[in-house]
Formats: C-alpha cells, sequence, structure tokens
C-alpha cells in the first residue's frame, strides 16, 4: 500500500463485515420496463458476487454465463446489487428468491425488465456507509478533516487488496495463464523477480491452474492486470511525492546517487538521497516492490531534461501530470492526450475536469506518448486479454460525517465513481492497509 498524503494515520477499528461496510449500486442509466431480460435487485450478505451468481443459476437451472451483472461486490459487506437474467427462465422467481432465502442471506428487493443483458461496467458508481470504532475525540477531529480534504482532493484509484484474494497471489495465476502463450513479462515483474525469487519459480503450486473454471481464469488474468496498473500507480505517486519534496537539482542529483549504485549493483535503489534499500531472500513483497518502484522512478528521471524536472516540482497538486498522458473527461467521456502539463491543464485537473488513465495490459491497447509513455512502458506486458484504461485518480462525493462521541464511531458515507474501491479511499484517510491478516510473503 502506497500513500499519496502525508498526514499522521488515524488510529480507529474498522470491521470488514455486513454491519459495518454497506454498498450499493447506482446503475448507470433507468432500466426500460420491457424486454427479454429480467433485471434482479438483490441484497446479499457475506457472499462474493461470483457465489451469489452460482446460487442464483442453481436455482434457476441456467447456466453462470447467461446471468448479467455489472460490477463485482465485496463478500464481506451488505451489498445491493443488480443482476440480469433471461425473463424466458424467470417464472415463478418471487417463489425461487423466497426459498434462496431460507438457506443464505440474500433478499429480492425489486425486479423489472430491460431490453439488455447487464455488462461489467454498466455502472454509473456506489454509494457506500461504514462504521470506523474505538474513535476517540481526537482522532474523530483529524478524521473528520481528513475525510473531507481527500474527498475534495482526491486519492490513487488503486485496485484494492479483494481483487487479489486471500492470500493476495491470485495475480500470479494471471501471470502464470498468460506465460502459456507468451513467456515475456514487464520490466517491472523482472526486477520484481529478483528481489524475491520466488515469483519466477514455476514449480511454485500457484502456478497450477487448471483445476479452475474459465471464468475464474478470467479472473485471474484480470488480477494479473491490476497487479501492473498497482505498480505503475504506486510510481506515479512515488514521483509526485519526490516531486513535492526535492528541488529540480536535488532530483538531479537523485537520479546521479541512483546511476552510481546501479552500476555497482543493480538490484540497490534509493528511498532518499541519503539511503539504499539492500533486498535479501527475505524481503517481504511489499519492500521488494517499493524498491522496484524507487529504481524504476529513479531511471525515468535520469532520462529528463532539466527543463521536465522543473515542470514536475512546479505542480502544485497531490498527483503530478506528466506530457503525454492519455486522460479522460471525468466522471464520464472520451480519452485524449495531455500534450503539455501546463498550469491551465494542472487547474482543470484540481477541479475534477479529467484524470489521467494508467493501462490494463493487453490486446489492442491505447498507450500515452512521450514521458507517460516512457514511464509506462515499464509496467506493460503482452496479456491475453482485452485492454483498458484506468482513471489514476478519483474523487468521492456527496460525502457525509457523523461522530457518536458516546460510541467512540464515526459513520461515513460517500459515493465513487464506477470501479474505485471504497478501503482504498479509506486506507488513504487512515494511512494504513485494511487488508485482514496481510499475507506475509
Amino acid at each position: 500500500m502506497y500513500f499519496a498524503y502525508s498526514h499522521e494515520p488515524i488510529s480507529c477499528y474498522f470491521a470488514h463485515s455486513a454491519r459495518d461496510f454497506v454498498v450499493q449500486e447506482i446503475p448507470l442509466y433507468a432500466f426500460s420496463g420491457s424486454g427479454e431480460h429480467r433485471i434482479l435487485k438483490v441484497r446479499k450478505k457475506s457472499l462474493s458476487t461470483f457465489e451469489l451468481l452460482s446460487i442464483i443459476a442453481k436455482a434457476f437451472n441456467l447456466p453462470p454465463k447467461s446471468i448479467g451483472y455489472a460490477g463485482l461486490k465485496d463478500k464481506h459487506a451488505t451489498t445491493t446489487q443488480y443482476l440480469s437474467i433471461p425473463a424466458k427462465s424467470t417464472q415463478n422467481f418471487h417463489a425461487i428468491f423466497e426459498r434462496l432465502a431460507k438457506d443464505y442471506e440474500i433478499k429480492l428487493l425489486d425486479s423489472t425488465l430491460h431490453s439488455n443483458k447487464l455488462r461489467l461496467g454498466h455502472l454509473k458508481g456506489n454509494r457506500f456507509f461504514v462504521r470506523l470504532k474505538k474513535l476517540n475525540p481526537t482522532n474523530a477531529t483529524k478524521l473528520e478533516s481528513t475525510f473531507a480534504h481527500i474527498a475534495h482532493n482526491g486519492f490513487p484509484n488503486f485496485f484494492g487488496f479483494q481483487r487479489f484474494g486471500i492470500n493476495g497471489d491470485n495475480y500470479l495465476l494471471g501471470l502464470s495463464l498468460s506465460q502459456r502463450k507468451n513467456a515475456q513479462i514487464s520490466p517491472y515483474l523482472s526486477l520484481l523477480a529478483q528481489l524475491h525469487p520466488s515469483l519466477a519459480n514455476p514449480q511454485n503450486p500457484l502456478f497450477h491452474t487448471k483445476r479452475y473454471s474459465r471464468a475464474m481464469q478470467e479472473f485471474f488474468i484480470s488480477s494479473y492486470q491490476s497487479f501492473l496498473f498497482n505498480g505503475w500507480l504506486q510510481a506515479r505517486i512515488q514521483l509526485s511525492a519526490w516531486a513535492r519534496e526535492f528541488s529540480p537539482k536535488e532530483l538531479q542529483q537523485l537520479a546521479q546517487h541512483y546511476g552510481k549504485l546501479e552500476s555497482q549493483d543493480p538490484l540497490k535503489s534509493p528511498t532518499n538521497l541519503e539511503s539504499t534499500f539492500a533486498p535479501s531472500l527475505e524481503t517481504s513483497l511489499q519492500s521488494a516492490q517499493n524498491a522496484c518502484i524507487a529504481t524504476l522512478c529513479a531511471r525515468f528521471l535520469q532520462s529528463l531534461p532539466k527543463v521536465a524536472l522543473e515542470s514536475l516540482c512546479a505542480q502544485p497538486q497531490a498527483f503530478t501530470l506528466l506530457d503525454g498522458d492519455l486522460c479522460c473527461h471525468y466522471p464520464y467521456g472520451k480519452l485524449f492526450t495531455l500534450d503539455s502539463a501546463t498550469q491551465a491543464e494542472c487547474e482543470r485537473f484540481s477541479q475534477q475536469g479529467f484524470s489521467p488513465t494508467g493501462a490494463l495490459s493487453g490486446q489492442n491497447l491505447k498507450a500515452p506518448s512521450t514521458l507517460a509513455g516512457q514511464l509506462e512502458q515499464s509496467f506493460l506486458a503482452p496479456i491475453p486479454a482485452p485492454s483498458s484504461r484506468r482513471y489514476a485518480w478519483v474523487w468521492a462525493s456527496d460525502v457525509e460525517y457523523l461522530y457518536k462521541p458516546k460510541l467512540a464511531q464515526a459513520e461515513l458515507h460517500f459515493s465513487l465513481p464506477s470501479g474505485a474501491y471504497a478501503t482504498s479511499f479509506l486506507e488513504q484517510v487512515l494511512k494504513r492497509s485494511l487488508a485482514p491478516n496481510p499475507p506475509k510473503q
């Protein structure tokens, strides 16, 4: 986990549970009320979306792929989401859901008809409720101001820990599936494997994927895409932090300092101007990732002319723009290339006019140019799946905060665009990982 802001961590307790974490989908469009597909508004508890699909497919005697859904929802939460199933298969569907409610925490809230099957991404966003506990008045004051500040100024759109499975290693299965068709990997992962050798071991049982269904294999590949995106986004946050902390001259010194170290040992990487990271076989995966990111960022700085360094350091916002960034109007719109990160463009970005995008590696990828493309190249890999672009920076909206001092609890309400993780937002606010029992790798 990498943090975009410099405030101190906020102490409180987050129970990743159905009572304290509630999610409601916000549909992208109004349903027509007629058509060949039955739209089901379903509330579930303690079930993943895939588990929900499997249960409903079995209950209606349907193949799982015939059920449409707009987004994946957290298992450890109370979530309301929309599904679509062929209308011809929905005779007595109320009775079927009544039977399901006896065995599972599933409830049908509403239904209608529509002309099209729901597709992943057919979602405006999600509305969240989060309850935080064991929050004293001092930390409650910090939380209120930090929550409002980050909601207004935005946060890095990291994929949440849920994307990577219980042990955080789903991306390794996706890597294995990708390498069956192309052995090439990204420079980032190649360097990471040097620091963390188990990632390059084909005998690792994590690489055995034959027992999984096609749908799960596709999910593992998407996890691999997400892992590379998160690495790229961490690199952009690292560059932004260095640009705020150092002058252009100091950035040059940082790059030169790194160059001397790399000529002696290419696996050494600067974490600041005075110290270096020395990897070992016992290095944790997160430490190895941090070292790789610092290495790749320093290499990137070495290639920049003085005028580019000055442009980086002159930008006031938390996320630094790069010439050539492939951006998208926010919260919806078309992609466009940012030719130059001028002051006017920085202001437009800060006002939520657009956001840079990062790659989900795959086939027919539309890539950025010049400086942005140069950095992104280190995080791309040939993956046998469709490519896409994802917002690098997003904003929370419609935020509400309520502190209950007698209970030492805070209640947070907020909305996020489609694809953004509430847990990633909370991690930036609280400045700590929320992953349950993060694996020691």
